[in-house]
């Protein structure tokens, strides 16, 4: 599984950081990122930005995506 987020639609509940915190921040711009192996993948965020998901982390991340208020979280399944 990888993710990413589109920080356009950020509306900035941290709901995703509180839900998975290994995987998401809230950025000093306000926005959330993804997270891969503690490095926040920032520049430039978006699509271009996909971070790795670890199995155990994976239901979290479902779970943040689902309830996110700007459905800016987008999972991506792998075979």
């Amino acid at each position: 599984m990888k993710v990413w987020i589109d920080q356009s639609r950020c509306l900035n509940s941290r709901q995703c950081e509180e839900t998975a915190p290994r995987v998401f921040s809230i950025a000093d711009d306000g926005l959330a990122y993804v997270r891969q192996n503690d490095r926040l993948l920032d520049q430039p965020g978006g699509e271009t930005c996909q971070a790795n998901v670890p199995d155990e982390d994976q239901d979290a991340v479902d779970t943040a995506a689902y309830e996110c208020p700007g459905q800016c979280i987008h999972v991506i399944e792998q075979p």
